[in-house]
């Protein structure tokens, strides 16, 4: 062996070593600042679905007290409110044509090309272990002052 190669090889094999010795420690700390940004950003996470179980591609579950619209497209899965931003009716969904509809103000959204009337707002997506969380935005009731 050179002695080229065998520098290069001695500084692959220095930092393979290091990698292995300080990446749970650098996982830890990952952890650590995802969970010190939820705090701040507000976000509770809550969890709504196991790996293992099987749902269909496009469903309507009551999460934490919510409608949440569930879209699953092989390992890509997205969460969406169920509730109409305009008039505030829970989406009816038509697994058929991939769609959901208002009933009341008769605005419609395509979930499969993404595109429709309706502006649905998206929650974000996490999945560790074999359990999906769905993140929701805290919201803290503001105390008015008191009334004699």
């Amino acid at each position: 062996m050179r002695r080229g190669d065998f520098l290069k090889e001695m500084g692959s094999s220095l930092f393979q070593t290091v990698k292995s010795v300080y990446e749970p420690f650098i996982s830890e700390d990952l952890e650590k600042v995802e969970s010190a940004a939820d705090r701040a950003l507000g976000i509770r996470w809550i969890p709504f679905i196991k790996e293992s179980e099987l749902f269909s591609e496009l469903e309507l579950k009551f999460i934490g007290g919510k409608p949440v619209i569930v879209i699953r497209n092989g390992t890509n899965m997205q969460a969406m409110d169920g509730v109409c931003p305009v008039c505030s009716n829970i989406i009816i969904l038509t697994t058929l044509y991939s769609s959901g509809k208002c009933l009341n103000c008769q605005k419609e959204y395509n979930f499969k090309t993404q595109s429709g009337e309706l502006q649905l707002a998206s929650y974000p997506i996490k999945r560790k272990e074999d359990i999906y969380y769905i993140g929701f935005q805290k919201y803290e009731k503001k105390s008015g002052g008191s009334h004699a």
